[in-house]
């Protein structure tokens, strides 16, 4: 934290009761198992566990309880309150409240968390900056990333993730960004929003959350970027991003190196500079875009953005490459899924010399489409040329299906890990490039991790 907060404050700012009188603290925890003697501790309750349950143990253990039930015969300093999930939510504002700097807000359905590091690359080279940890972009994590805010930090980069209506708006209401970017919109979480108009609804509140004289940084080629500009709130700026030339930030004379990374020159209204990803996949060239887009209208030169760009390094589980001990090339990622980044992965795949195998986990989910979008992925794969598709689950059963009656021969489906791993295990070979791609509940880095450990 910036500086110390005490329960009386939130008391007072937020209502509640205050048990035990107040007690001051500049860390927060919620976690049982990682308690600190120096912090707050909030009581979350969740859909398998709730912290309330471990209340009687904590005297001597932290500073401070906020609890949804006050604590008998403890003499711990409490803020009880209706709902504690709430009030981590409220701490994270007064947190937010003490920064001063640029705050920038990050969602979409694809790409949010490689347009945050790339960010964060362009910004690090001359500012400190506090940026989302890992994939912490949801009512518990942003708080916990606004808590990570020190007084040396000078940019704030906050990640936004949801997985239905509404969620956007309540963490914008947290983290006050004054400028934002909608990555996308794909069939990603469809089951909690309902349909894909409803998606393009909760991830435009990033937009219609800004303040006077916050900047809207829009995709231009969104399929909704007419819908977000409609509804841009009052004294907001737009700037427009895109692949094509008549966007104020754009790319030209893109190309792929021979390690799959591309090239392209950035294009800032009218000026361009050299940009070398050293990421895979020519989709990263719009990550990229998006991010210039975020650190032009934060007020970082072309040169600069160009140069952190070039400098930015992959994110875990996110088009990373190895080689396993047959020789064949691994491209790892495993970290999440949908129809949209499963696109880019058998684009990405297809451009790959020799014998080309997609190793695709269930997408989760997409609702009453599911069927037809694992379909649709295993059809685009036939037509990308894709040598061999392996399936993990019963949706992507579909997917295989597909493939196999065009490629007519048996599918290849697995309803176990091992089983996969070992039927794949025998193609593998100096001239092949397998790409391993899922949603976190199909656990596919653990694909990977046989792959490259030598233990297919």
């Amino acid at each position: 934290m910036i500086a110390p907060l005490s329960l009386e404050q939130l008391q007072q700012r937020f209502g509640g009761e205050l048990v035990n009188g107040s007690v001051n603290f500049a860390a927060v925890c919620t976690d049982t198992r990682k308690l600190d003697a120096n912090a707050l501790f909030v009581a979350l309750r969740g859909e398998n566990f709730d912290a309330h349950d471990f209340l009687g143990e904590l005297d001597g253990k932290v500073l401070g309880v906020v609890t949804e039930k006050a604590i008998e015969k403890s003499n711990l300093p409490q803020w009880v309150v209706p709902d504690t999930t709430v009030a981590l939510g409220q701490i994270g504002r007064l947190c937010r409240e003490q920064f001063d700097g640029p705050v920038i807000g990050i969602t979409g359905s694809c790409g949010k968390t490689s347009v945050k590091e790339m960010l964060a690359a362009i910004f690090g080279q001359r500012h400190k900056v506090c940026v989302t940890r890992g994939n912490l972009n949801n009512h518990f994590g942003v708080p916990m990333t606004l808590f990570s805010l020190a007084p040396e930090h000078q940019v704030l980069i906050v990640e936004m993730g949801a997985s239905g209506p509404n969620e956007i708006g309540y963490l914008c209401g947290i983290a006050k960004p004054q400028i934002t970017v909608v990555n996308n919109v794909r069939p990603a979480h469809v089951e909690g929003f309902g349909s894909v108009d409803g998606i393009a609804t909760a991830k435009g509140q990033i937009y219609t959350s800004l303040q006077n004289g916050g900047i809207a940084v829009v995709n231009a080629d969104d399929n909704y970027a007419d819908y977000w500009r409609g509804r841009m709130p009052e004294g907001v700026r737009t700037l427009e991003i895109g692949l094509g030339h008549q966007w104020a930030v754009h790319a030209d004379n893109v190309a792929l190196d021979a390690r799959g990374c591309p090239s392209f020159d950035l294009v800032i209204e009218g000026v361009s500079h050299p940009v070398q990803l050293q990421v895979l996949g020519e989709h990263n060239v719009h990550n990229a875009l998006v991010a210039a887009g975020c650190a032009f209208a934060a007020g970082i030169s072309l040169a600069e953005i160009a140069e952190g760009l070039s400098s930015a390094a992959g994110v875990g589980g996110r088009m990373q490459s190895f080689t396993c001990a047959s020789g064949a090339s691994v491209i790892d990622d495993s970290y999440n899924a949908n129809p949209g980044s499963v696109t880019a992965a058998i684009e990405l795949l297809a451009q790959r010399d020799g014998k080309k195998i997609l190793v695709l986990g269930d997408m989760a989910e997409l609702g009453p489409e599911a069927d037809q979008s694992h379909r649709d992925m295993g059809r685009l794969a036939l037509e990308r040329g894709i040598d061999q598709l392996f399936t993990l689950g019963t949706l992507s059963a579909a997917a295989s299906i597909e493939f196999a009656a065009g490629h007519q021969h048996k599918q290849r489906n697995f309803s176990e890990r091992e089983a996969l791993i070992k039927a794949l295990a025998p193609e593998l070979d100096e001239n092949t490039t397998v790409l391993v791609k899922g949603s976190r509940s199909a656990r596919m880095e653990l694909v990977v991790q046989a792959l490259t450990n030598g233990n297919q």
